[in-house]
């Protein structure tokens, strides 16, 4: 997917740092996304699930108000048209591993990297 070109999926950006939901925001908007929402806290998160379906979720592990790997499990369950792609600076091993199990499409680690938001991002425009 190349610049300039428009992507209809819509996108929701979960993560309590407003720095890292503008940078991984404009990062998508440079591969084509144009449909992005953001939500600061699972309660706002949960609010526009609700509101409208979104094909990917950034995510992030630590929120103020829940656990991200909880929020993954309540995603799976009940929003099964979402890809979910976690982001974390804690990119343990065990943290991958248990979230991919939970049904994670992708895990990027903080500091976001242009090149594996991309690389995730048209890994799962083939999924």
């Amino acid at each position: 997917m190349g610049q300039g070109i428009k992507n209809n999926k819509t996108v929701l950006i979960v993560d309590d740092v407003k720095a890292i939901r503008q940078r991984l925001s404009k990062l998508l908007n440079g591969m084509g996304f144009d449909s992005i929402d953001h939500a600061a806290t699972a309660k706002t998160a949960y609010e526009k699930l609700s509101a409208k379906p979104y094909d990917i979720i950034f995510l992030d592990i630590e929120l103020p108000d829940s656990n991200g790997k909880d929020m993954l499990d309540c995603i799976s369950c009940e929003y099964t048209h979402s890809q979910v792609v976690m982001c974390s600076a804690h990119n343990t091993l065990e943290n991958v591993k248990q979230t991919w199990e939970m049904g994670a499409k992708g895990f990027i680690s903080k500091p976001l990297n242009e090149r594996k938001v991309a690389t995730i991002v048209r890994r799962l425009e083939r999924d």
